[in-house]
């Protein structure tokens, strides 16, 4: 029997089940195109198959796993097309906070805002030896973009678009690890926080734009060194 946390007696519950899976498949643990199945996870999780379901059907509306009548349930396939096109929509996003970081928080707010940047770089530099994307650094990286996201109000905004978000993790997970990819995460926040106190809004939202295109360089060498992971076409 799994239960819900180390040193809980209570038995795991169905929602937690459904987190546990669904963070198993964004790192990997459980691999794009996987085959896994009800009477697995049930005997996995110590509970019974319609638990297991419930949890498939969540996981299968966000689009985390195909179900084939006849042939099994599999892990989905990272579509790079689909998360080019997430990726296009929070580039979009972030560049309209750094317009609004810009354009209607006063110099003092700004100010503030900067120095908060500034500290959290300094935590990135203690982990840029980190080789993939499960250590601490991934939760400075999000806090880098949620200091500028909060300091125009717009975490409710980001909040809406989270489940689209999940795939971008898991691609972010691949990504980071395929190049060993920190330093260069971290010499890129450096590039937008410059920009910011430099004033340059248009440098700003270059440099962001920049960081957040994380397709076009690796997609062919990920394609190729791992051609199971993606889906054709």
């Amino acid at each position: 029997m799994i239960y819900a946390k180390s040193g809980e007696n209570h038995p795991i519950t169905s929602d937690e089940i459904f987190e546990q899976i669904l963070n198993r498949i964004i790192q990997l643990r459980l691999e794009p195109g996987q085959l896994i199945s009800e009477n697995q996870m049930s005997a996995e999780y110590g509970v019974s198959r319609s638990v297991i379901r419930i949890a498939f059907t969540r996981l299968r509306q966000l689009g985390f796993i195909e179900i084939y009548p006849q042939r099994g349930t599999y892990v989905s396939l990272m579509d790079l097309s689909h998360i080019a096109d997430l990726l296009t929509l929070r580039t979009a996003v972030e560049k309209e906070v750094l317009y609004e970081i810009f354009t209607e928080l006063g110099e003092a707010k700004r100010s503030q805002m900067l120095e908060h940047l500034k500290e959290n770089l300094k935590e990135q530099e203690k982990y840029r030896d980190e080789a993939d994307y499960f250590g601490r650094f991934p939760e400075l990286d999000a806090e880098f973009h949620k200091i500028m996201i909060d300091s125009v109000n717009r975490s409710a905004m980001m909040r809406m678009l989270d489940s689209l978000m999940l795939h971008l993790s898991r691609w972010r997970n691949f990504d980071v690890a395929f190049d060993n990819r920190v330093p260069q995460l971290i010499a890129e926040h450096k590039k937008i926080f410059e920009a910011i106190a430099e004033g340059d809004i248009q440098k700003a939202q270059d440099r962001i734009g920049e960081h957040l295109e994380t397709i076009t360089t690796i997609a062919d060498r990920a394609m190729a060194k791992y051609p199971t992971y993606f889906k054709n076409g």
